[in-house]
């Protein structure tokens, strides 16, 4: 049973994950405006351009919000709950002693700007990624730390 005095860690989204979203954004943007400025101006790209910023980025901004809503890791009392993905989630529950590794692999953009997936690999050899995380280091550490210090 948890004790109420020791709250989770908690570990949630990075901001991160509407990156790609908003890189989308912004070629589209420019390939409206490099259409739009040509002479005579290309008015399909220009609409394929439009239409694209209408419709897909706002999809891809609004599956990035769900993924960082749903995504969270709480540590406590040598137990790790994680809970990731959308539009299917998933859950994975179980003391730290039953991970045998746990690893940081931030992306290019996550080694500029920060965040990075947590890497899990289970004592029967499955593995597991979290990706997107805000401060993955730390919940590393404290996983290795319930490891005697091994993989962190």
């Amino acid at each position: 049973m948890r004790d109420s005095a020791t709250p989770p860690t908690l570990f949630r989204a990075h901001w991160t994950i509407y990156l790609p979203s908003l890189v989308v954004a912004a070629v589209w943007a420019g390939v409206y405006l490099w259409a739009d400025t040509r002479e005579p101006p290309l008015a399909a790209i220009r609409s394929v351009a439009l239409a694209i910023e209408a419709v897909v980025v706002p999809l891809l901004l609004l599956h990035a919000f769900m993924r960082a809503r749903s995504l969270r890791v709480a540590i406590a009392d040598g137990a790790l709950d994680a809970q990731w993905g959308f539009p299917w989630r998933r859950r994975l529950a179980l003391p730290l002693r039953d991970i045998a590794a746990a690893q940081v692999r931030p992306s290019i953009a996550q080694r500029i700007f920060g965040g990075g997936a947590l890497a899990l690999t289970l004592g029967n050899g499955k593995r597991h990624l979290i990706a997107d995380l805000d401060e993955p280091e730390a919940a590393a550490c404290i996983v290795a730390a319930h490891q005697g210090g091994a993989d962190a």
